[in-house]
């Protein structure tokens, strides 16, 4: 009929085919010291499960292979148990061997050879079901017409792998999985990603992959711009292990192949993307600020040399419109994207003796950053485009932006009118600069006695509007105003009186 177990949609079905591979699990875990070596048991389920997992019938074909798959990954666990007991034996028979004839205990030394001998046969007969069971299910499986079939062996496979690496982690096993890299089912590539990962993550397996790595590396890397989002996701998450674990095998190329996906419309490849970013450009180095001071003697901040790395980044993607997306990808995994301390401070502060000044275009660009980081921070909503916006926000989303709100707020309170200042005669720059006040926590002019700071920042507002014809600059002014002269602040009659005395002026 075509609906059988492992098919059938709904929890207690999905629940059914866990329960199967467990009993398949226990069964070989509660035979693991000797049934499971009787010649009996194993020979005839393992005949049972090759022929089934062969047949025509799609049931039974897709119900042997995960069966006999499940067993394999059974085995391995009881493979690595009689090799840890082998070594042990071995060391000890060792050991005894080692002393002298008159303190060797003959007796002991007769019953470690024996149980050594044992361990080793068990081994090797392990193994054999294990070479049996590859040769006549996976590889015959791991290209069947059904892809649930082809992801199921990928699943194991990397099992296998991770734990067994003494007998699987080797090219002859390994390239099953690189050729399956091309399948033209999304999940299945997605499982064969998700096998790699743990093996690539691993200190200890790194120097096994290097052939793996420079044969399929191109494919992996073509891979973060998957049609499917998840594989593209998994693709990044992948090629983040390879850059910490083997940073030699990836080319400038590879690297901005991956760069360039920061600005993808897709939010989770474009945070993965992020990560990326962060491992192979925004290292922290604490040695690189040490000594750096400005003009004046103020320490620069530890994000010094990273914000300028940003900048530089943004201003070679040739994407200026697209401020917004670079910042989205990189605010939830990287604090220096809040800050805005070490931000203004590049701004404001003359560069000391050992410093190169920003010139006009990285300003400008710092300037675009920074804004689009508070209006998020403030706001705590992607941009536009990026799709999974959430009306709804949770209890800890909306106290991060209420502390985020308040620590911006706070910061610029006092550094944006010397901002407002440097920056007056620039249209772009003072098109930005006036959209900050926008996202302030109003209450805490009065709370923490900035009136002063407010009349600064009026007046710079009436000295833009005063200067400049820009339609930007007038129509961001007239915004920050309208935000400025809401009545329930007690700001509001303050304010009121400048707008008036504005229009006047108009």
């Amino acid at each position: 009929s075509g609906e059988y177990p492992l098919v059938t949609p709904g929890q207690y079905w999905k629940k059914f085919r866990t329960s199967f591979s467990d009993f398949i699990q226990l069964l070989v875990k509660q035979c693991q010291y000797s049934i499971i070596y009787d010649q009996y048991l194993m020979d005839n389920v393992i005949s049972l499960l090759t022929q089934l997992s062969d047949s025509q019938v799609r049931a039974f074909r897709h119900t042997s292979t995960l069966a006999a798959l499940k067993l394999m990954t059974a085995l391995v666990d009881v493979a690595l148990t009689v090799s840890i007991n082998l070594d042990n034996t071995s060391r000890q028979y060792d050991s005894e061997r080692a002393k002298g004839k008159d303190k060797r205990a003959a007796d002991r030394l007769e019953v470690l050879l024996t149980k050594k001998q044992e361990a080793e046969e068990n081994m090797d007969e392990i193994k054999n079901m294990l070479t049996y069971m590859f040769k006549a299910v996976f590889v015959h499986r791991y290209r069947d017409i059904l892809p649930e079939i082809r992801s199921i062996c990928m699943i194991e496979i990397g099992v296998w792998m991770k734990r067994f690496h003494q007998n699987f982690l080797d090219d002859s096993y390994l390239k099953y999985i690189g050729w399956t890299l091309h399948d033209k089912v999304g999940d299945v590539r997605l499982k064969c990603l998700q096998a790699l990962e743990p093996l690539y993550s691993s200190e200890e397996l790194k120097g096994k992959l290097e052939l793996f790595t420079s044969k399929f590396k191109d494919r992996i890397v073509s891979m973060t711009l998957d049609k499917e989002i998840d594989v593209a996701v998994e693709a990044v998450k992948l090629v983040i292990s390879i850059l910490k674990f083997h940073p030699d095998i990836l080319s400038d190329k590879d690297c901005e192949h991956v760069y360039e996906l920061v600005y993808s419309s897709h939010r989770a490849v474009a945070q993965a993307a992020g990560e990326f970013l962060n491992e192979r450009l925004f290292l922290p180095d604490e040695d690189a600020v040490r000594d750096l001071r400005t003009k004046r003697g103020k320490k620069r901040l530890p994000n010094t040399p990273l914000i300028k790395d940003l900048v530089t980044f943004f201003i070679e993607s040739e994407l200026h419109e697209h401020g917004s997306y670079l910042v989205d990808s990189l605010i939830e995994s990287n604090p220096m994207m809040k800050d805005w301390e070490c931000m203004t401070d590049l701004l404001i502060e003359e560069p000391g003796p050992n410093e190169e000044p920003l010139d006009n275009k990285q300003e400008t660009s710092l300037i675009e950053i920074m804004v689009c980081s508070i209006r998020q921070a403030a706001t705590g909503d992607p941009p536009v485009g990026r799709g999974n916006y959430k009306a709804q926000k949770s209890a800890r989303e909306t106290k991060q932006i209420q502390d985020d709100k308040i620590a911006l707020t706070s910061h610029f309170i006092t550094t944006l009118p010397q901002l407002l200042h440097k920056y007056m005669p620039d249209n772009e720059k003072m098109a930005n600069l006036l959209v900050i006040p926008q996202h302030f926590d109003f209450e805490i002019y009065t709370t923490s006695r900035q009136e002063k700071a407010l009349e600064s920042l009026l007046k710079f507002v009436q000295e833009a509007v005063d200067k400049h014809t820009d339609n930007d600059v007038l129509e961001t002014a007239a915004q920050t105003l309208e935000k400025l002269c809401d009545d329930q602040y007690p700001i509001y009659s303050r304010c009121d009186t400048h707008r008036a005395r504005l229009l006047d002026m108009v």
